[in-house]
């Protein structure tokens, strides 16, 4: 269940990542709750709509570390976004139900200038 539960949270990244919200909205609920900024959402359809209007497919984004336990699984990643300057280091944890992505919620850190040690370097 567990890499299950790792292969819908990629895929669904990988997804998003390319702006195909059609595709990978079968992969959340539709009462799909988000409490990451800028979303706040608590509805599939509420979170796709603020989806497109995001730059995902130039967000750069580096997975450093994804574990699943149960319905659970935890990403620490590193994200950028080089046209607009951001460079955070964000740590999200996805809950499923039902075979299906139902919350998502996330700590996000800026990254220091390029002279500061990288805050996820090692994970």
């Amino acid at each position: 269940m567990s890499t299950d539960n790792k292969k819908k949270v990629l895929t669904c990244l990988e997804l998003s990542g390319k702006g195909d919200f059609d595709a990978m909205a079968p992969l959340l609920r539709e009462d799909y709750v988000d409490h990451g900024l800028p979303f706040r959402t608590s509805t599939r359809a509420e979170w796709i709509a603020v989806a497109r209007e995001l730059p995902f497919p130039e967000m750069q984004i580096d997975i450093r570390r994804l574990v699943a336990e149960g319905d659970y699984v935890t990403m620490l990643s590193r994200r950028r976004l080089p046209t607009a300057g951001l460079d955070i280091a964000v740590a999200d944890v996805f809950r499923l139900q039902d075979g299906l992505i139902a919350e998502r919620w996330e700590v996000v850190e800026p990254v220091p200038a390029a002279d500061a040690p990288d805050p996820v370097a090692g994970l």
